[in-house]
């Protein structure tokens, strides 16, 4: 009899204390959110001639069946794979995963190789790095904190920004995410596309006033700009103009749209007539003697210039300082009077502007617009900044009923302050800014590996790459479906309470067994000495 005798209950002992250890560790963090539990498995320890200690074979003699002498070893199984259940957070910076992946960390701003991984979906603005230089309100420069999402151990939550349209790869560059007031301050996009979806009354006449509507764009600069659309009735039956205009706007061109011109003379049915008083202008028919022809001049606008060419002694250029509300005649600015005295062109003759007058808006005989449906219009402003918008009027109609504007949307974005960060359903981060409007900043991709339940465990509830684990692959949870992201919730441990307490009951007894074998055979030892004396 040797001491090998022992090894059977050492072992035994041995592995259900760590059995015991593992289930005080999952009984422990039965409330931390993304803990996943670790389960004990056995495994037979056999001596060097494998026998598997059921029973000797005849031909072995007592030394061979002592060397089969075995006992047990436990190894511990992760459950990275098993759900926890969830739960809601009054938190918007709390979000769960349903499903596969983790969400990636970097212990430092610089991110490395050194990524880690975690279930937990409690993050918070942490203020780390150096300070960014930011223009004030009142135009000064000030010092700010720069804020990033982390988790509770400090490490940065990882992510990727948009791309150049708007976009998101789940392969781009992770960074960490920032989300102070500031970070977005100097990130700001001119309106390039407007969707405006309207009604103009089937009863509008010509010589109404106008119809507007003012909505708000973002100029090549960053300022919001208040535009207004003005849509007034021509004579002509379901046409309509549009026209845009704006406080401190210096020119709008449309497109499609062409050089305002009138061309008189012969042939025409037009003439132009210069005064009385050398200021105003109209154009009449020549089959009604001076029956002003009224909307000739509609797209003019006061304090365009108009030249005038064909004439005996006033072929010039003049500024307009009055517009008839019937659009049949215009008045020139004192300070430009024309050069000679009244006259009626009725040679060839005209008179052109520089303005670009965009083409009627024509509706059919059921009221739908049918075209122009995507007009262009080029915005200058008076601080050199420019826009060029491409407008969808798709569904606009002339109807019976009110003027109403349904629907507008544009897509510029003002430099603004930002004023809270949350996350949506689909990993995005949404940031609200001061401006009332909300923009997706940032996108959240998941981790998965081959065989997630091979991951390094760390300290403070992450996971690290290792041969066991493969290496990750970042996937978006709504593109490939492989999770669904639960906003405002948290998901809890996988530990089932019950379970743990009947294992831990299973493996006390198992260890008392082992520990009552090893004193018995304690026992026999001290029996067997004692038969010497």
């Amino acid at each position: 009899m040797g001491l090998s005798i022992f090894q059977t209950s050492t072992l035994g002992m041995k592995s259900f204390a760590h059995a015991l250890n593992n289930i005080g560790s999952n009984i422990a963090n039965v409330s931390t959110p993304g803990f996943k539990r670790t389960d004990t498995r056995f495994s037979t320890v056999l001596s060097k001639n494998l026998l598997t200690g059921s029973g000797a074979h005849e031909n072995k003699t007592f030394a061979d069946q002592d060397r089969a002498l075995g006992g047990v070893l436990p190894k511990s199984y992760q459950t990275l794979d098993q759900q926890g259940m969830m739960i809601g957070s009054p938190s918007d910076l709390d979000i769960g995963i349903g499903g596969k992946g983790f969400f990636q960390l970097s212990p430092t701003l610089t991110t490395s190789k050194e990524i880690y991984f975690t279930r937990d979906g409690g993050f918070k603005v942490n203020i780390a790095g150096s300070k960014d230089t930011v223009i004030a309100d009142d135009g000064n420069s000030i010092q700010v904190s720069k804020g990033y999402l982390s988790d509770k151990n400090g490490n940065f939550l990882l992510g990727v920004a948009p791309l150049a349209d708007g976009t998101f790869s789940p392969t781009g560059a992770l960074q960490p995410l920032r989300v102070d007031q500031y970070a977005f301050l100097n990130k700001f996009s001119g309106t390039t596309s407007a969707t405006m979806q309207f009604n103009l009354p089937s009863t509008g006449e010509f010589q109404d006033p106008s119809l507007n509507k003012t909505f708000p764009i973002v100029d090549s600069n960053g300022l919001q700009r208040n535009l207004t659309a003005m849509f007034s009735k021509k004579p002509e039956d379901n046409q309509w103009m549009m026209d845009f205009t704006a406080d401190k706007l210096t020119n709008a061109v449309q497109t499609p749209g062409s050089t305002f011109q009138i061309t008189t003379g012969a042939g025409t049915g037009k003439i132009m007539k210069l005064g009385p008083g050398n200021r105003n202008i109209s154009i009449q028919s020549e089959f009604i003697p001076s029956a002003v022809v009224p909307g000739m001049f509609q797209g003019l606008k006061v304090g365009d210039s108009i030249s005038l060419n064909g004439t005996t002694a006033n072929d010039g250029t003049y500024e307009i300082s009055a517009i008839a509300s019937d659009f049949g005649s215009i008045t020139i600015a004192a300070s430009t009077p024309l050069l000679g005295g009244p006259e009626t062109v009725t040679a060839a003759g005209g008179a052109t502007s520089t303005r670009v007058v965009g083409t009627p808006l024509v509706f059919s005989q059921s009221g739908q617009l049918q075209s122009p449906m995507n007009p262009s219009i080029s915005f200058t402003w008076d601080n050199g900044a420019t826009n060029t918008v491409a407008f969808d009027l798709f569904n606009s109609t002339q109807l019976n009923g009110a003027f109403d504007v349904s629907q507008f949307g544009q897509d510029g974005l003002t430099s603004a302050n930002m004023k809270s960060v949350v996350f949506d359903e689909k990993g995005h981060v949404v940031g609200k800014f001061s401006d009332g409007t909300s923009r997706i900043v940032y996108k959240v991709p998941l981790a998965v590996f081959s065989n997630v339940n091979g991951l390094e465990a760390k300290s403070g509830n992450i996971y690290e790459e290792s041969s066991l684990s493969g290496t990750r692959t970042s996937k978006f949870a709504d593109d490939s479906g492989i999770a669904t992201i639960h906003t405002n919730s948290l998901e809890l441990s996988n530990v089932d309470l019950a379970s743990q307490f009947t294992q831990m009951i299973q493996v006390q007894q198992a260890y008392n067994s082992s520990a009552t074998v090893f004193k018995t055979v304690d026992e026999l030892t001290t029996t067997a000495r004692d038969l010497k004396r």
